[in-house]
């Protein structure tokens, strides 16, 4: 979860501990396969403290870590500092993509970070901006659903919000994917505790143009959510 600018200091000092047991049971195994098949050059934006560090395979080349709140990026640097990586890896100082050149990233990660922006629509359009030819995004994103549970989503989300770091239970993440351009693909759900809390994770890829062949469509499979 990624907050403003201004920052969240005590979230900051409180996410890892608050995290761990989420992630030892959830996110951890979500995001180890999230990553395995990352290579080239990589931007991950919202790095928050950096949780996705351990998962990124030495078939990376250059990872660009993008974190907008000083007291996040800050432990950010302690972590990235602490051990010798099979990869460069450099943290930026940024609010927005616009400092990097483009197009250049083979894979653009966004993990719980669509959740807490301003405007979801805008962040992903300027991910896709910075995709290589045939680059993708791998996202990890809270999600709203339809229904009783959607209602109770909206409701709860104030609330959530002012102790996460803004964030927003009941964002339609998948559908800014699609806005931008963008096709999940190999999309799975995760259903987080609490009950409300729940995320969809998965690839993206560039919309081809009409004139161009479809896409064959992934291989079914139990945790595959039809996109």
């Amino acid at each position: 979860m990624t907050p403003g600018p201004v920052g969240h200091p005590l979230l900051a000092a409180a996410y890892d501990l608050v995290t761990s047991p989420l992630e030892r049971r959830v996110l951890a195994p979500a995001r180890a396969r999230l990553l395995a098949g990352a290579t080239g050059r990589v931007l991950e934006v919202g790095a928050g403290t950096g949780a996705n560090l351990p998962w990124y395979p030495a078939t990376v080349d250059a990872l660009d870590l993008c974190e907008p709140d000083p007291h996040m990026r800050r432990r950010l640097e302690r972590r990235v500092a602490s051990r010798i990586w099979p990869f460069t890896v450099t943290v930026h100082d940024a609010t927005a993509i616009g400092p990097f050149p483009a197009p250049v990233y083979d894979l653009v990660v966004s993990t719980l970070v669509l959740c807490s922006v301003p405007d979801p629509q805008a962040a992903v359009a300027a991910l896709r901006a910075v995709l290589a030819e045939g680059g993708r995004v791998a996202y990890l994103e809270h999600v709203g659903v339809g229904g009783a549970v959607g209602r109770l989503q909206t409701l709860a989300s104030p609330l959530w919000g002012r102790v996460a770091g803004g964030c927003h239970l009941d964002r339609p993440a998948t559908a800014a994917l699609r806005a931008a351009g963008l096709v999940p693909i190999e999309q799975c759900w995760l259903r987080l505790p609490p009950p409300l809390l729940l995320a969809v994770s998965g690839q993206a890829i560039v919309r081809r143009r009409p004139a161009e062949p479809p896409l064959p469509d992934p291989a079914p499979s139990p945790a595959t959510v039809p996109p």
